[in-house]
């Protein structure tokens, strides 16, 4: 029986797992030359480029251990065959020798054993090393299948855990969106107690997730929108892509490659969905303050979940808004990894790929000596000068590794054009050094200077009070346009040492000096930053603060006027309501009319019916419940023309149609009151009911006793 250390599958999974890692590299680097050679391209053809590349890392080792294996198995069978010929052999020689037969022997035993080629060596030394290689490799695999089990089992609990359906407000809003996005598969959305971000959960049966502090805080508009980001990622499937996805990291996470694609894919997939989300919603501006909001509601995301704060936030928005990197840039330095990677590996592994091969020179060098004189054990080689020269080529590749590594990135690519007071590159390296950004790496001196990051921006921004700010924050403020001198007009303004991400939400929301001026004309005065965000984000402006002061409401919290100006209630809403004799409303009372539809035209027209002023609580349980002006002159035109409005209501509530009241007219009952008719219809009396009574013999019954025969079941 084969140890471990000889088994043909063991081996073949080793040589797999190091092939594997120039495959990778190859594909990595044939995917950047793709991205290069197709300049116009959407976030969909990158998607698909990405996953296409991941699905051929995965699938190329596969093929390989399967190849592998099937010439281990080959080899063995061969190399079993010739042991045996060999044993017959030598005890046919045994007996010769017995019987006096030297002749036959001669230059046999004498004749050398001739010395292991360097193929052999490596393979021999291999061979020792590949059950350690690949128990590193079965032991990480299952490590990371029960952080995934651990991950699946949580987004499955949220599903069921502190959840709760929305009003049936929001249900309409969501079918009509589903409708839009064209989502056919069933789907069901629930607020939640625990996720901060909405969240898709599912494949076959999905459940969008909203949280409790997204319905609060953002516009009905914004909500919307990130609601139609989670159904462009059920459409896509993209939960189920996810699922294989991580799978797939499981199975390569030992190659650095699989990672930085899996992150493109994951960033790719939001573009898709950011894409969708915006046309949907027709505005990006409102999808990129969306995306802002939901930031400062997010605390942790579900890698098993499909959520709408994936992928780098800053980015999605820069590119939403129109301000993203040039691609031309990211896919530079995304080739220029790949070429070093790829020359590393390809190098290491040049000699590997014949290898399996060299199984085939152990059993030709068994044909020439025998197993007492070969020491020949099955799947092992004798060890020679391959390791030493193997040793040697791979202190040659490590060096030629650390010199490319070593050289700067930025000499093989286009020169940025520096400042004029930046000076040279080492200039700028040592003036960052002298300002305390010691111990930078090579990307974060390069990110610095293609984001403008200067020394001198630096040291303004210490003399406005923001010291030792770390390179992402450099880069944050760099990014969004947060200059020096926004920061001193929002001093002037009243906003002393904002933090960072203060400045950057003021500056993504267009709150400038200018704008918070205005507000304290309004006499919205010594607002937050948080607040002035949000007054931004919700497309507040001046001109409807000053609308509604001049239509009475003057006092308002800036809350107040924030939730007015989300319900659509402005001045030319408050004054057509006016017009229809409705003085003296609070905003809370507008708002719950424009809310529930009703509007100048339907107050209009319901006077006009005869009511004369309704309360505005019965106006909203008709325009609720569906009863127009044309369906009371209808009920009317039946002979109900002096029911007051709620009796109709209530009528209208029990399914009472004009159909149902001419079906049992048409049985007799011409006089009946609209409560009797309800009753009727509560307790499922019907034209139908009545004809089965009247077959029986039962003639003239009253209203209560047709009741009565109906609940009893008599003539079910």
């Amino acid at each position: 029986m084969n140890s471990i250390e000889t088994m043909p599958t063991v081996e073949a999974l080793g040589w797999t797992l190091v092939h594997s890692l120039w495959q990778g590299a190859l594909v990595t680097l044939t995917l950047a030359f793709a991205r290069v050679a197709i300049k116009r391209r959407t976030a969909n053809l990158d998607y698909l480029f990405s996953c296409a590349a991941m699905l051929l890392m995965i699938a190329l080792p596969v093929i390989t251990f399967v190849t592998l294996s099937s010439r281990a198995h080959e080899t063995q069978v061969v190399m079993t065959d010739t042991l045996a010929s060999t044993k017959q052999t030598v005890k046919t020689d045994s007996l010769k020798s017995e019987l006096g037969d030297d002749s036959l022997l001669v230059g046999e035993s004498n004749r050398p054993p001739e010395p292991a080629s360097p193929r052999r060596q490596l393979r021999e030394l291999f061979s020792g090393v590949a059950p350690w290689l690949t128990s590193l490799w079965l032991a990480g695999v299952i490590l990371l299948s029960l952080r995934m089990l651990g991950g699946w089992v949580y987004a499955r609990r949220l599903k069921s855990y502190g959840t709760g359906p929305l009003p049936d407000e929001w249900q309409l809003r969501f079918a009509e969106l589903c409708r839009n996005i064209r989502v056919l598969r069933p789907v069901r959305l629930l607020e939640s107690a625990v996720v901060q971000v909405p969240t898709v959960i599912g494949w076959l049966r999905p459940v969008v997730l909203i949280p409790v502090s997204a319905l609060v805080g953002l516009a009905p508009r914004q909500l919307e929108a990130l609601i139609a980001h989670e159904l462009a990622h059920i459409r896509r499937y993209d939960y189920l892509v996810n699922l294989l996805q991580t799978a797939v990291e499981i199975l390569l996470f030992y190659h650095p490659a699989v990672w930085r694609l899996s992150r493109e894919i994951r960033q790719e997939r939001e573009h898709c969905c950011d894409d969708v989300a915006v046309e949907v919603c027709g505005d990006a501006l409102i999808y990129a303050r969306a995306l802002t909001e939901i930031e400062a509601l997010r605390e942790t995301g579900l890698r098993l979940a499909m959520a709408a704060d994936g992928g780098s936030l800053l980015s999605r928005i820069q590119r939403i808004v129109g301000s993203s990197p040039r691609r031309s840039e990211q896919t530079a330095s995304w080739v220029a990894g790949a070429i070093v990677f790829s020359i590393v590996f390809v190098s290491a592994a040049g000699a590997q790929l014949i290898a399996p091969n060299t199984q085939a020179n152990g059993i030709a060098a068994m044909k020439t000596s025998s197993p007492q004189a070969a020491g020949y054990t099955p799947g092992v080689e004798p060890r020679g000068a391959a390791s030493r020269e193997e040793k040697s080529s791979d202190k040659k590749a490590v060096k030629s590794e650390a010199v490319e590594e070593s050289k700067d990135p930025a000499d093989g690519a286009p020169a940025i054009e520096p400042p004029q007071s930046q000076g040279s590159g080492s200039g700028f390296i040592e003036e960052l050094t002298a300002l305390g950004y010691t111990n930078l790496s090579v990307d974060d001196f390069i990110a610095l200077k293609n984001q403008g990051v200067t020394p001198q921006l630096v040291r303004e921004l210490k003399a406005q009070g923001y010291d030792k700010l770390t390179v992402k924050q450099l880069l944050s403020l760099a990014s969004t346009g947060v200059s020096t001198q926004f920061i001193k007009e929002l001093k002037d303004a009243g906003l002393e040492q904002l933090t960072v991400e203060a400045l950057i939400s003021l500056q993504t929301q267009g709150v400038s000096a200018n704008f918070i001026k205005e507000l304290g004309e309004f006499g919205h005065k010594n607002l937050s930053a948080a607040q002035l965000s949000r007054v931004a984000s919700h497309g507040v402006t001046p001109q409807f603060i000053r609308g509604l002061q001049s239509a009475g409401y003057k006092d308002l919290a800036i809350d107040e006027v924030v939730r007015a100006h989300d319900h659509g209630v402005d001045a030319e809403f408050i004054k057509a309501v006016r017009d229809q004799g409705y003085d003296g409303l609070t905003l809370a009372q507008v708002i719950q009319m424009q809310d529930h539809g009703v509007d100048a035209e339907f107050t209009r027209e319901m006077n006009s019916a005869g009511f004369g002023r309704l309360p505005l609580d019965l106006l909203v349980r008709a325009q609720d419940h569906g009863v127009s002006p044309e369906f009371i002159r209808k009920f009317r035109s039946a002979g109900y023309s002096n029911v007051p409005l709620d009796q109709i209501i209530r009528a209208k509530d029990h399914g009472v149609t004009l159909d149902y009241i001419e079906s049992i007219r048409k049985e007799g009952y011409d006089n009946a009151p609209l409560d009797q008719l309800v009753r009727m219809k509560d307790h499922g009396v019907d034209a139908e009911f009545i004809r089965r009574a009247k077959s029986h013999g039962f003639q003239n019954l009253s209203v209560d006793q047709l009741i009565r025969l109906r609940d009893a079941g008599v003539l079910l």
